[in-house]
């Protein structure tokens, strides 16, 4: 109960979710990086008839990446008080702005980070290049 009672206080929802988007992001940092190996491993086996494909595939992962660290670092500067903005020569920050920008970059990261799972769906499941042994069912 007292469990339940922590994650129902809208500050620690707000701060679970600062968390599980730095850690979204560190993580997918990391998939960026395997993805590099991956598209060297599409190329030599498939083909580079998959070029582009791939090169949209990526420049949508890199988006998402890039809107959701921008994101992370909004949360974290604004929302969570790490710099002390008031009083320290400063202006006032527009806490309405902030908020909104938080929202265009989240629903902006959403559609971006499924795009990047469509595409790369396709490139899996819906390519004529990759040879899939069917007789091993």
């Amino acid at each position: 109960m007292k469990l339940l009672m922590l994650f129902s206080k809208k500050e620690t929802l707000n701060q679970f979710g600062t968390l599980l988007i730095t850690f979204g992001v560190i993580s997918g940092i990391f998939a960026l990086l395997s993805g590099e190996g991956a598209e060297e491993f599409a190329f030599q086996n498939w083909g580079q008839g998959l070029h582009d494909q791939v090169d949209l595939h990526s420049f949508f992962a890199n988006i998402s990446i890039i809107l959701f660290g921008i994101l992370a670092i909004f949360k974290l500067l604004f929302k969570h008080s790490i710099l002390s903005w008031n009083g320290s020569g400063y202006k006032q920050i527009n806490k309405g702005f902030i908020s909104t920008v938080i929202v265009f970059l989240s629903i902006s990261g959403i559609v971006s980070l499924a795009i990047t799972g469509d595409l790369g769906g396709k490139l899996v499941y819906e390519n004529d290049n990759i040879l899939i042994d069917k007789t091993t069912k």
